[in-house]
């Protein structure tokens, strides 16, 4: 039983005419919505596994032999709950779910009927946005069951900031959740917890994507973070509401937790180690570096006549084009095997082509060979093992592909010499069949076993060092002024790798040109950053002349946590090597015409990055300002006895105090971005994140803006200058409806129309006017600490000092001019404390939303965290003093 169950409720999903059964007799899978966030949200992915399971696993009695069983998918309604404005909302879920999993773990025993295998004793999780953070903090709740969460995958989930930091207990949870989930990962309960983050990218809009990197507390065993653009046959973004509903990404999604389940072990679920290798086949590219040793097929001993052997020269290329084999421009029959010999000036083989690799009935097969002997004058005998296992699909490039998710896919493998072990031969088997002459094509390249007659494949060496590979050693500022200018030679595969650009701040214009010439495919290219696992293809490219716009992500303001884990878990070597924008390009090598490619910053994509990153920057700096203003206007009026209005408050901030923060707020920017010392600190393998995490709260990443890049040294003196301007505006605003609002008061006054005859206390005795104010406080202190937020009455108190000025306008406008300034100088110092509060009604409206929103649902349980009455008293307390005397500040001399 929970304390929530007339707030919150639990459902069962089934399709209809495809889940026979009304009881949950599979695998149990929790779906949690994110803020605002439907439970119905999890038809599409419950859908698709429920068509892909009876469609493609009943078939195939082996497959359920492993283990393999339908997910029964369990959903929460938290009635459209804004769980990223509040914390205690978000730990309220988050315990409710705990109760959640207890009691679906207790439905097995009694639905399933057959003993065969345990009852579970796990759940997987499935958390979009918010609810990704929900399934994170469930682990530091008192009522978890250790071992009842081993898998959890999270759409669009913000692991490292909140999106809406305006309550305190959100940013307390994350760093609650940091802490235990860097400290636990290496020891006890989320040793076998699986945790992977699928990201949009730029489309999405609501969540920074900078976020949901979890490389920032979870090592490489554990997990990983990956974007849909990266993912094998989705290749491209989704926005934030899309991705649970993209079906080529659900379809990938659906297969991956299939292929997970073994129901014959109690926790429903394979290995960590068997998950995670099926979760990075079907979310990962295959470009990446690979960590284990290639997959080689059993050794072959075949005998084969020289007319079906071609062994080419060191060095040459193997071309197949349109039924015939040849070096580059010499075209000859198509034989067997074509075999590429290895030397030590060669690093690398690449294959790239339009047919499918390796499946049963594909044109070819990729094998490493050794000629053993002759065994007659037209025989040889050789051993070859199959190299199939490393060919991926990458996106089609034709005239006729303008996107990466045309459908259309290629075939691409890439081997380390190294990997080749003691053979001496690369080998390409070309299964053509002869009679299949004069046909024309059976099928799409890509559709699986069939193949397209009269394709391409292109085999080549590679020398990484001498010509496959180019650094580009130039600094953040000359790429800001100058751009990157490339030319790419005429390779099969070629990497550029540029250090400098790595801030997911910059946006960037790429053009690729190459003079026209004959091309098997069109040039393609991959952008990728190592940070995270975020790929792009662009495909195309070269028959296109306008520009393509780039765009990265990458390490996120604030993200200590991230930098410190990063260094823990990574070789330092590897990420001086591998930091920054890595392009791979693919082109046609038998057009020896160079690649030319040029990147330049797009300045107006990079504001609107910039801007949509740092947002919150303004309204912090925007309170600093207005404290500014407000220290310098009392200064002011302890200097001469007149209280300048706030325009004149700002002059004198600009001309006084703005010079002397400006270079303080420089240097600091400056120390935050080289600030290596703890870094340094962190990068002892020896060194133990538990002896010293209460460093992390005072770290130099934690100020400012959180900027770690030495190129945006300036953006907090932007940000300084913005805010500047945002007061000035927003100061205007009131002033004017103020004037307007005094105007109108003054107006029905004179018209004798008493719109404050309700409350007009002019008879009121020094006495009664005390007890009114101290029984209208305590009221209110009652009130917000039983049943109301104090964000409730912070918001009263502003109406009530609205009131407060106009009253104190109208009364300076009627005043006798040996009075007038008196009651000015009250009344530039009241509207200078509106703006002040005005700027806190950012941090303090969200939890009142929240707050209204539960009552509109019936729930009228108080919450727990915003019932503090010291952090609301001093604003009750001071604008009931100013409501009810004329007093002004008194003014300190000397």
């Amino acid at each position: 039983m929970t304390r929530f169950a007339s707030k919150y409720a639990l459902y069962l999903y089934r399709e209809k005419d495809v889940d026979l059964s009304d009881q949950p007799t599979g695998v149990p899978v929790l779906f949690i919505p994110g803020h605002a966030g439907s439970y119905k949200q999890v038809r599409s992915i419950s859908a698709e596994t429920a068509y892909a399971y009876y469609q493609h696993y009943t078939t195939h009695p082996e497959i359920l032999k492993q283990g393999v069983r339908n997910l029964d998918f369990f959903t929460v309604d938290f009635h459209e709950e804004f769980s990223a404005l509040h914390g205690q909302s978000l730990l309220e879920q988050a315990e409710y779910l705990n109760d959640a999993i207890d009691y679906i773990l207790k439905l097995y025993p009694r639905t399933r009927k057959s003993r065969q295998y345990p009852d579970p004793t796990s759940v997987l999780i499935i958390g979009h946005s918010m609810g990704g953070v929900v399934a994170r903090s469930m682990f530091l709740i008192s009522n978890y069951q250790p071992g009842s969460i081993n898998t959890i995958i999270t759409l669009s989930t913000p692991h490292i900031l909140p999106p809406a930091p305006f309550d305190w207990k959100i940013s307390k949870i994350y760093d609650d959740m940091h802490r235990f989930w860097i400290n636990d990962t290496y020891w006890t309960s989320l040793k076998d917890v699986m945790l992977i983050s699928i990201a949009g990218g730029t489309l999405d809009n609501i969540v920074c994507s900078d976020s949901a990197n979890v490389g920032a507390f979870l090592p490489p065993s554990n997990g990983f973070t990956v974007f849909t653009t990266a993912i094998p046959n989705v290749w491209t973004g989704t926005d934030h509401l899309s991705i649970y509903s993209c079906k080529q990404l659900v379809r990938v999604l659906a297969k991956s937790m299939l292929d997970i389940v073994d129901t014959r072990r109690p926790s429903q679920t394979k290995p960590l180690n068997e998950r995670m290798m099926v979760m990075k086949k079907a979310f990962l590219s295959g470009l990446e570096d690979r960590t284990q040793d290639l997959s080689l097929g059993r050794p072959n001993h075949s005998e084969i006549s020289d007319r079906d052997l071609r062994p080419l020269k060191v060095g040459e290329r193997l071309v197949i084009k349109n039924n015939n084999v040849g070096d580059d421009n010499n075209n000859n029959p198509i034989v067997r095997l074509s075999l590429l010999p290895r030397s030590k000036d060669i690093t690398a083989f690449s294959v790239l082509t339009d047919q499918p690799i390796g499946n049963d009935g594909s044109r070819f097969s990729l094998v490493f060979c050794n000629m053993m002997d002759r065994v007659s004058s037209d025989t040889t005998r050789i051993i070859c093992q199959s190299a199939d296992e490393a060919a991926i699909p990458v996106p089609a490039s034709t005239e006729r592909d303008n996107y990466p998710f045309s459908g259309r896919t290629f075939s691409f493998a890439s081997y380390r010499v190294e990997e080749m072990k003691e053979y001496q031969w690369f080998g390409v088997i070309d299964n053509f069949d002869f009679s299949m002459t004069g046909s024309t094509s059976s099928s799409n390249s890509n559709s699986g076993g069939t193949w397209t007659h009269g394709g391409f494949l292109i085999a080549e060496p590679m020398n990484d060092k001498e010509h496959n590979q180019q650094r580009i050693e130039k600094s953040m500022s000359t790429i800001a002024m100058e751009g990157v200018h490339v030319k790419v030679s005429s390779h099969l595969f070629s990497t550029i790798h540029i250090p400098a650009i790595e801030s997911p701040m910059l946006a960037y214009h790429l053009k690729v040109s190459r003079q026209s010439c004959s091309n098997m495919f069109a040039p393609f290219l991959r952008q990728s950053i190592s940070t995270m696992h975020e790929s792009k293809f662009y495909v195309n490219l070269a028959n296109n002349e306008d520009e393509t716009d780039v765009s990265l992500h990458g390490r996120a303001a604030f993200s200590s946590y991230a930098s410190i884990q990063s260094m823990r878990t990574m070789d330092t070597k590897y990420l001086d090597q591998h930091r920054g924008l890595s392009l791979q390009v693919w082109m046609d090598p038998t057009c020896e015409e160079p690649l030319k490619i040029d990147l330049t910053i797009d300045w107006y994509g990079s504001a609107g990055r910039i801007g949509f990153r740092n947002g919150i920057m303004l309204l912090a700096y925007a309170f600093i300002m207005v404290m500014l203003v407000l220290a310098g206007q009392i200064y002011c009026y302890n200097k001469t006895g007149i209280f300048p209005h706030f325009g004149q408050g700002l002059s004198f901030c600009i001309r006084r105090t703005l010079p002397v923060i400006i270079p303080i707020v420089a240097l600091c920017s400056i120390y935050q971005c080289t600030y290596q010392q703890g870094q340094r600190h962190y990068l002892n393998p020896a060194y133990n994140v538990l002896d010293d995490l209460n460093v992390l709260s005072i770290t130099w990443h934690d100020l400012l803006i959180g900027n770690s890049d030495p190129f945006f040294w300036w953006l907090p003196l932007v940000g300084l200058f913005m805010s500047l301007g945002v007061i000035s505006f927003v100061w205007l605003v009131v002033e004017i409806l103020l004037h307007f609002l005094a105007s109108i008061s003054s107006f029905l006054i004179g018209r004798r129309i008493h719109t404050w005859h309700w409350c007009n206390r002019d008879g009121e005795t020094r006495n009664q006017r005390f007890q009114r104010r101290a029984i209208t406080t305590i009221i209110l202190f009652v009130l917000v600490a039983t049943c109301i937020p104090y964000q409730f009455v912070f918001v009263v108190a502003f109406l009530v000092h609205i009131i407060s000025c106009i009253r104190s306008l109208t009364r300076t406008w009627s005043a006798p001019s040996l009075q007038g300034y008196k009651r000015a100088n009250r009344y530039y110092y009241i509207q200078s404390l509106l703006l002040l509060m005005m700027t806190l009604l950012p941090f303090n409206l969200p939890i009142l939303v929240v707050w209204i929103r539960n009552l509109s649902v019936h729930w009228f349980v108080p919450f727990s965290s915003d019932h503090n009455i010291f952090a609301i008293a001093p604003f009750i307390i001071y604008v009931e003093l100013l409501t009810g005397s004329r007093k002004m500040l008194p003014r300190t001399k000397g």
